[in-house]
C-alpha cells in the first residue's frame, strides 16, 4: 500500500512541475493510453491461463449479466425517482 501512495505521490508531483507546458500533455496522453492497453493486455494474459476461471466461464458470465442489469435498472429507477421528487418540484 505505501508503494502505491509513493508512486501516486511522485506522478502528483511531476504533475504539478509540468503545469505550463504543453507539449508534456500530448505525450503524457499518449503514454497513459498506451500503459492502459498494457494493463488490459497483461489482465487478458492472467485471465486466459487461470484454468479454473476458464472453466466457469458460462456461470460466471450469467451472473456478471444478471449484476450488470440489475445495476441498470437500480440506477434509473433511483435517477427517475432524484428527478421526479428533486427537480420537477423546482420547475413548478
Amino acid at each position: 500500500m505505501i508503494t502505491i501512495i509513493i508512486v501516486l505521490s511522485a506522478g502528483v508531483l511531476t504533475g504539478f512541475l509540468l503545469i505550463g507546458r504543453p507539449v508534456w500533455h500530448r505525450y503524457n496522453n499518449k503514454l497513459l493510453n498506451l500503459a492502459i492497453y498494457g494493463m488490459l493486455f497483461l489482465l487478458g494474459i492472467s485471465v486466459g491461463t487461470n484454468k479454473e476461471l476458464i472453466g466457469n466461464l458460462g456461470k460466471i458470465g450469467y451472473e456478471s449479466v444478471a449484476i450488470s442489469i440489475a445495476s441498470i435498472a437500480g440506477s434509473v429507477l433511483f435517477s427517475t425517482f432524484v428527478f421526479r421528487f428533486l427537480f420537477k418540484q423546482n420547475a413548478k
